[in-house]
C-alpha cells in the first residue's frame, strides 16, 4: 500500500471530489434576514433551557452572551424577552450601534486576561462557538464561573456553553471552501494556504485551541461546575474517507472524529 502524499494535489483532488457533496451544504449566513431568524431561534432555545435551572422566569432576569459577535442574539432576547443583556467580545462590531438600546449593552473585553468585575454578576451566560476561538479557554471558563450567580442565592443562575471540538470533521471552520472531512487533521497549514492562493483568496483553517471533549469536561471537574445535562452534536463518520486516510486518522478515537459540537448547561 503506498501511503498518500498530503501536499496541494492530493488536497484540490478531494476538494474536487467533494464539492457535490460537500461537509455542510448550506453554511450559515450573516446578511440581515438570516441573522434575525438565528437569533429567533436562538432566544426560543435559549428560555427553555433557562427554565431547567430555574423555576422563576428568565423575563427580567440578567444575562451574559460571551463571544457575542454582531449583537443580534442578545438584542433579540432583550427585546422579546425583556431581559437585561450584557454582550462581550474581544473584537468590536460595527453592528453594536444598531443593537444597541436600554437593555443592551456591549464590551469590546478579553474575559480570560482583563479585569472583568465592572460586569457585576449575572442569572444565565450562554455562548455559542467561541470557547474554540479562545487563547485561554479554563480561564475563561474560570471568569464565567465568578460571573455567574451561584445556586442557592436569591435568583438561581446558569450557563449555556456549545462549542466547536478540534477533531470533529468541521473544527477547520473552512468548509464555505473547503468540503471534504477533517482537512485540517490531513494537511498542514500551508497546504491551505497554497489552495486558497490558487482560488484567489486568503486562508488556512480558523484559529482554534484543539480542546476535545474530555478537555472540557475535565475542565468543568476542576472548576466545581456541575452539569446539568451535556450533549453533542455529531456528523456519521464516512466510512469510505476514513478508511482512505486510516493511517492518519486512525490515530485519533473514532469517537472524537463523529463529535462536531459539545454542549453544555452548567450551574456553579
Amino acid at each position: 500500500m503506498i501511503e498518500a502524499k498530503f501536499d496541494i494535489e492530493l488536497f484540490c483532488r478531494l476538494n474536487t471530489e467533494y464539492e457535490s457533496k460537500p461537509l455542510v451544504p448550506k453554511p450559515r449566513t450573516f446578511d440581515s434576514a438570516s441573522l434575525k431568524k438565528e437569533g429567533q431561534s436562538r432566544v426560543s432555545g435559549l428560555v427553555k433551557l433557562f427554565a431547567q435551572v430555574s423555576k422563576t422566569p428568565m423575563q427580567g432576569k440578567r444575562v451574559l452572551e460571551i463571544g457575542c459577535g454582531r449583537g443580534n442574539t442578545a438584542f433579540d432576547l432583550a427585546t422579546t424577552i425583556g431581559c437585561e443583556v450584557v454582550g462581550v467580545d474581544i473584537v468590536e462590531y460595527s453592528h453594536w450601534k444598531e443593537y444597541q438600546s436600554p437593555n443592551v449593552s456591549f464590551h469590546k473585553i478579553d474575559i480570560s486576561a482583563e479585569d472583568y468585575s465592572f460586569l457585576g454578576q449575572f442569572d444565565f451566560i450562554y455562548s455559542y462557538a467561541v470557547w474554540e476561538h479562545i487563547l485561554h479557554p479554563f480561564g475563561a471558563l474560570e471568569a464565567a464561573k465568578n460571573l455567574l450567580r451561584p445556586l442557592g442565592t436569591s435568583q438561581e443562575g446558569g450557563f449555556y456553553l456549545t462549542a466547536n471540538l478540534y477533531r470533529g470533521p468541521k473544527a477547520s471552520h473552512r468548509y464555505r471552501e473547503v468540503y471534504f472531512p477533517w482537512p485540517h487533521l490531513l494537511f498542514e497549514d500551508n497546504i491551505f494556504a497554497e489552495y486558497y492562493s490558487r482560488i484567489g483568496r486568503k486562508g488556512r483553517p480558523a484559529w482554534v485551541n484543539k480542546l476535545v471533549s474530555a478537555e472540557y469536561l475535565l475542565y468543568f471537574q476542576l472548576l466545581n461546575l456541575k452539569a446539568k445535562k451535556i450533549w453533542y452534536s455529531q456528523t456519521k463518520i464516512d466510512e469510505d474517507f476514513y478508511n482512505r486516510f486510516h493511517d492518519k486518522l486512525g490515530r485519533y478515537p473514532r469517537f472524537d472524529l463523529e463529535k462536531d459540537f459539545i454542549h453544555a448547561l452548567l450551574t456553579v
